[in-house]
């Protein structure tokens, strides 16, 4: 797999900022990027980084992005969105869907592999979080739907969409992601793997057997591998209390998931995410590279995109 640094923090120039354009989770507009931000990542050593989601991008935005990156000598990775492709209004999801497609065009556009929004939730506001039907068969038949009226445009675009799964999402556990795909039944929508959005208290301590076993299951229905460290609150007791920890300080079985992403196509990404400063950027790279280099692995082109990868194949246009 492809590494790739994912949620790094551009920030909107004041002329875009008085704009007052609408936000969707993850930075709102290409011209957010700079030459001087992705050169100190290239520097750490990255050449993958996150492009900003941006449905309104003109062709102009388009061009100044696709600078910033020959000018740095980075490469475009995924894009996101904190939008669920089901909601309980339907105008509302109707509408989020066609800001999730806008996003696949602007996406294909900048020759991003993928664009990740969440794998459903009916919680009205807060399209990450739980909500008592998102585990019901009938929330799954929606997402499913939806899914599918998106992967035409997905294909249309070159832009994988790509659910990112968490245990409280409709998409909640392996079972489900590997319903998901199959049903939508595209090479175009697939699902984001994250082992520590799924670590339980009966996973935590052994997760390199639930990482190994989920992707042995799925295998090329993950388009995406996110990366981050998991602990538990060793204060609380009788409720357990799981939670994100800073790169390398936690419980995640690291090697373990990069010798185990070995068997996925190798231009797919393998992303370090939810850090927002340029030493933590520095900490989880060089701790990811030392697992990467005790157990032998090497880390595919940045440049290898899935249509090179097809045409080496023998399956590109």
């Amino acid at each position: 797999m492809r590494l790739a640094l994912i949620d790094v923090p551009f920030k909107n120039p004041p002329e875009i900022e008085r704009l007052n354009l609408p936000n969707y989770g993850y930075g709102n507009h290409l011209r957010a990027m700079t030459v001087e931000i992705c050169k100190e990542i290239y520097d750490i050593g990255f050449r993958i980084l996150s492009i900003p989601f941006h449905p309104q991008a003109t062709d102009k935005d388009i061009e100044y992005a696709k600078r910033v990156l020959d000018e740095s000598g980075m490469v475009a990775g995924p894009t996101g969105a904190s939008i669920s492709p089901v909601h309980p209004d339907k105008d509302r999801e109707n509408a989020g869907k066609k800001i999730i497609a806008k996003g696949l065009r602007m996406s294909g556009k900048m020759s991003v592999p993928l664009l990740m929004v969440s794998a459903g939730s009916l919680r009205p506001e807060e399209p990450w979080k739980n909500h008592p039907e998102n585990h019901i068969q009938r929330s799954m038949d929606r997402m499913v739907e939806s899914c599918r009226e998106l992967a035409p445009v997905a294909e249309d675009a070159n832009c994988i969409l790509c659910p990112e799964t968490t245990l409280w999402t409709i998409i909640n556990s392996v079972e489900r992601m590997k319903e998901f795909v199959d049903r939508v039944d595209s090479p175009f929508v697939k699902i984001t793997l994250d082992p520590v959005n799924h670590m339980t208290y009966d996973r935590i301590y052994e997760s390199g057997r639930f990482i190994k076993c989920a992707i042995a299951t799925l295998g090329d229905r993950i388009g995406n591998i996110h990366c981050k460290d998991v602990n538990v609150d060793p204060d609380i007791y009788h409720v357990s209390h799981i939670d994100e920890a800073p790169m390398g300080t936690g419980l995640l079985d690291h090697e373990v998931l990069i010798k185990a992403s070995d068997v996925l196509e190798p231009h797919k990404t393998f992303c370090i995410e939810h850090i927002r400063n340029m030493e933590g950027f520095k900490i989880a790279y060089n701790y990811i590279q030392g697992a990467a280099e005790r157990i032998g692995h090497k880390w595919t082109d940045p440049k290898l995109t899935r249509d090179r990868w097809l045409k080496i194949k023998g399956e590109g246009k």
